[in-house]
């Protein structure tokens, strides 16, 4: 199968030299990108700057802004031969309002900055492949930050709410320090309990499941 893997943050300028981010390193989608291509898959890496980078998969493409990611994704499943997308990228909700062309001065008493929501892209991969391609198998990914079992359960529904994934991975920031062996949620829908998969290695062959499960789908 042809898949597209995005991994690590988006970076919204704003001036020349500064830019609103987050703490997402890419590693897992790296991590990801190794292990399905190792299983036969054709992986695509669409990943932020400074993300960890695969060590087998050599189509890597680099995004900056939630805008060149989202203009990054039209251009890839717009071609219409992609099978799965796995949005592993954790993409700003918001960024600055303007962008300064030069540096902003750093002499100032006070700055403030005003920020303006950025579009959920996960919602729209769907509409960037092309009428009558094939059928496209998305995971999204979701992050909460210490929150509890119903809080956690409540995220994941809303994704699935949309109907716009087919698989939520969830994990929380409680667990981030456990790096590669940290715990991952994998959910099929919101009305079951997820699977509990302990590392990468152990979701790269939840997921690889899931892609075989899709296209025993797509054959019938």
């Amino acid at each position: 199968m042809k898949i597209l893997v995005t991994s690590g943050a988006t970076r919204e300028p704003i001036d020349a030299v500064r830019f609103v981010s987050n703490i997402s390193s890419g590693a897992t989608g790296a991590a990801l990108a190794d292990a399905l291509a190792a299983r036969g898959h054709a992986v695509t890496l669409l990943h932020g700057e400074g993300a960890v980078l695969p060590r087998t998969v050599a189509d890597t493409r680099r995004f900056g802004s939630t805008a060149d990611l989202r203009a990054r994704l039209r251009a890839l499943l717009g071609a219409g031969d992609c099978d799965a997308v796995i949005q592993c990228a954790a993409v700003s909700d918001y960024r600055p309002d303007t962008v300064e062309a030069g540096k902003l001065t750093s002499r100032a008493d006070e700055m403030i900055l005003r920020l303006v929501p950025t579009p959920k892209l996960l919602p729209e991969l769907r509409s960037y492949a092309p009428p009558g391609g094939r059928p496209l198998f998305v995971i999204g990914f979701k992050l909460t930050a210490g929150a509890d079992e119903a809080a956690q359960a409540q995220a994941v529904a809303r994704l699935f709410a949309a109907g716009t994934v087919d698989a939520v991975i969830h994990n929380d920031t409680a667990t981030l320090g456990q790096g590669a062996a940290r715990p991952f949620h994998a959910w099929r829908n919101a009305r079951t309990p997820p699977e509990t998969l302990a590392g990468q290695a152990a979701l790269a062959g939840w997921i690889d499941r899931e892609l075989e499960r899709h296209a025993g789908r797509k054959s019938r």
